[in-house]
């Protein structure tokens, strides 16, 4: 199977969900033997795009890695209030044309990317490409399809920027969409009406080690908790991400339950964030590191009502770890639903109910934490995932032969083709 990734970011030192999950899937089917090849951007961070890797082609664990400039770094003082007008969904849409302009300046906007992608969609057997809302996703959907299969994982869930009408081209140029959760399915269908090219793979999620109690004793101690008597939550300050009610449920349980129990914070934020009474805020820290802090904490707290998968939530799971989730994020509550390994709150009392039962009831948390467990291994399999790949990459080759047939198109792969406008 040879298959070209599209995504915004990719390699060391890049740190986000669908940046993990594109290298995850591609270093993972190249070790299986499949011809793998990655597009991406220059940049390390999202917070401008700015170039910081050379321009070229590189080779990264079994992966041909090409990578395009972006020019210049995204001008957030005139981006932000565009993308604070499309987003706001109490406004009348944008015009098309600063819907346009909204999707190339949300980036990374891959400078001179249109032949090779053209070359590479006409020899793969697909060519997919990662998240809904970036530059990339929208405008290199059409170019691809003109010549391959192609593939859309959009890792989408229910924010403003999902809703924004230039968003369905992407859905509609794609012969497949590949979801992480079954919920996320279920809106793309209901919002794109696309349900029929819906298929959902799982996230490949590696089995990981259960740190020691020295190396959790260590880690608690040097954030200055004490293990089995925190929370912890992994991932970015962000009110979308329920930072914020993290932060006050946590200081109210605190100060009206048990004066003991800390929050730990893991990921990068806001600077002020450990000022608070009884929140330890590490920031970035390396893989053992937070490890070893999600192993020790007494609940793993996943507060975020953005989510498309959750590699937290598994994550703390194969840590052994029970869980308590945000009720109104769709992804999150089925999770917990099907695996029977957590709680799930919407409001304080709701929030104090459950995690006084976790941390009060070591028969329950045991319970729930090895029921997450059991429901990782088997969920998110690598066997699982790369047979779900196979059987979407085929179902998009056959909707993508007559469809290029209609156009002019023949000979996938045969090499030759004469371009096709999008």
């Amino acid at each position: 199977m040879r298959l070209t990734l599209v995504v915004q970011r990719y390699g060391q030192g890049v740190v986000g969900g669908a940046e993990r999950y594109v290298e995850r899937l591609a270093t993972g089917l190249a070790a299986d033997g499949h011809d793998i090849t990655v597009v991406t951007s220059c940049a390390v961070t999202y917070a401008d795009f700015a170039d910081v890797f050379e321009p070229g082609v590189e080779h990264l664990e079994g992966v041909t890695v090409h990578r395009f400039p972006t020019g210049a770094p995204r001008p957030n003082d005139r981006f932000l209030p565009l993308h604070g007008r499309a987003v706001d969904w109490r406004q009348e849409p944008l015009w098309p044309w600063a819907q346009d302009r909204w999707s190339q300046m949300m980036g990374p906007d891959l400078r001179g990317v249109e032949p090779t992608l053209e070359a590479l969609a006409a020899a793969s057997d697909a060519t997919v490409l990662v998240g809904y809302h970036y530059s990339h996703g929208q405008r290199l959907t059409r170019v691809a399809s003109a010549y391959g299969p192609t593939i859309v994982v959009p890792t989408a869930h229910p924010e403003g920027a999902f809703y924004v009408g230039a968003v369905r081209s992407m859905f509609d140029h794609a012969d497949r969409v590949v979801c992480l959760a079954r919920e996320e399915g279920d809106l793309i269908a209901s919002v794109y009406g696309c349900g029929e090219r819906v298929r959902y793979v799982p996230c490949p999620v590696d089995p990981l080690r259960v740190p020691t109690s020295d190396e959790v004793a260590a880690a608690a101690r040097a954030v200055g908790v004490t293990p089995g008597r925190y929370a912890v939550v992994v991932g970015r300050v962000d009110p979308a991400k329920g930072s914020d009610d993290a932060v006050r449920f946590a200081s109210a349980f605190r100060r009206s339950i048990a004066r003991d129990v800390s929050l730990v914070v893991i990921g990068p934020g806001d600077e002020h964030l450990a000022d608070a009474e009884g929140v330890a805020a590490p920031g970035f820290v390396d893989d053992a590191t937070k490890d070893a802090l999600v192993a020790g904490a007494g609940v793993l707290l996943q507060p975020s009502y953005m989510e498309s998968f959750s590699l937290a939530l598994v994550e703390g799971w194969l840590l052994g770890r029970p869980a308590v989730v945000q009720h109104r994020s769709r992804v999150l509550r089925g999770h917990v639903e099907r695996s029977h390994g957590g709680l799930t709150y919407s409001d304080y009392p709701s929030f104090e109910a459950a995690v006084a039962t976790v941390l009060e009831h070591p028969d329950v948390a045991a319970s729930l934490a090895r029921n997450g467990r059991a429901y990782s291994l088997v969920e998110f399999d690598w066997g699982r995932v790369a047979e779900g790949w196979e059987r979407v990459v085929d179902e998009a080759r056959g909707a993508a032969q007559g469809r290029l047939a209609s156009t002019g198109v023949a000979g996938h792969r045969s090499g030759g083709r004469e371009k096709v406008s999008p």
